[in-house]
């Protein structure tokens, strides 16, 4: 089989973001096609490696030969969540110089419509990355109470009409089962007083019911609190990130792990017990006009670099 044709988002600014050391140790936590991974390969030397991790075993099975062929190269079968059991399991722990996160949902996830991420690919309603294991959206979608609907399309959606859309999906499947993506996105259209500007109706309720499925937030803030120990000293965490909520999960992160901001002013703690995890590199970079241009769907991409503190910071 041939790899479908995939632009990695940001590919220069986030490889140079990671400020490579030839010999150096680094993850790409969110393989995908490997783009990513193949410009990191480039920059290294034959002491240098790379560790990748991937959900999807479509991708995992569409791996390039050049790059799997590589002595220098491992690849992982997993959520990143599991980083940090992962860098033990590879004797890397506490030692990489920095790790890739390209977050959101992939061109392919969008392309092919029996993955289910898109309402203009009429498909089943699957929705996961990892397609080998739990239940489809579509499933989850034949039992849960209207209440947790509306819940999770207003909170993973940011959609303020996310009541009367859970109420035509909760009508809709009594009558019949909803089975295909575009019967899902006539229903959420049917449901909406009046369109969106500038996007399809069903944008936000399939945002949020992917991010609920694929549990993307909480594996993030996970991944992040976990990191701080899994980095080599000034080790790099590069993130690309597609929408705001993700945004907020690194802003509430780094509040709360910021001398500064993460203890009340009133509880009596000196200054030397405080540790600040990590500094604000560069945050919410975005594309330039010419690759948007190149490649629209990179046009919500920000890139966020954060830094590991030294040790010794207090």
């Amino acid at each position: 089989m041939i790899a479908p044709k995939h632009i990695p988002v940001m590919l220069n600014q986030s490889i140079n973001a990671m400020k490579i050391v030839p010999n150096g140790t680094y993850v790409d936590a969110t393989f995908g096609f490997g783009g990513h991974s193949r410009k990191i390969l480039d920059a290294l030397d034959s002491d240098g490696r790379l560790y990748a991790i991937d959900k999807d075993t479509y991708a995992i099975n569409m791996i390039r030969e050049d790059i799997i062929s590589d002595k220098r190269f491992t690849l992982k079968h997993g959520c990143f969540s599991e980083l940090e059991n992962f860098s033990r399991e590879w004797g890397i722990y506490g030692s990489i110089n920095g790790i890739l996160f390209d977050l959101g949902v992939s061109s392919h996830h969008l392309d092919e419509a029996g993955r289910g991420f898109s309402f203009n690919k009429n498909g089943p309603i699957d929705m996961r990355f990892d397609q080998s294991s739990g239940i489809s959206a579509c499933e989850w979608l034949e039992t849960v109470d209207e209440q947790t609907l509306s819940h999770i399309i207003w909170k993973y959606g940011d959609e303020r009409y996310s009541r009367r859309i859970a109420r035509a999906i909760v009508y809709q499947r009594d009558q019949e089962k909803i089975s295909d993506t575009g019967q899902l996105a006539k229903i959420i259209d049917k449901a909406m007083p009046r369109n969106e500007k500038h996007k399809h109706n069903a944008t936000r309720t399939f945002q949020a019911i992917r991010i609920f499925m694929n549990k993307e937030l909480e594996v993030l803030k996970d991944v992040l609190s976990n990191s701080y120990n899994i980095l080599a000293p000034k080790g790099r965490l590069v993130l690309l990130t597609y929408h705001s909520l993700e945004d907020r999960v690194i802003k509430n992160f780094l509040a709360v792990t910021d001398e500064n901001i993460s203890t009340p002013r009133n509880l009596p703690i000196k200054s030397e017990f405080l540790k600040k995890m990590f500094n604000i590199v560069a945050k919410s970079i975005k594309p330039s006009k010419d690759e948007i241009d190149l490649n629209p769907r990179s046009r919500s991409a920000k890139l966020n670099i954060l830094e590991k503190a030294n040790e010794d910071y207090v």
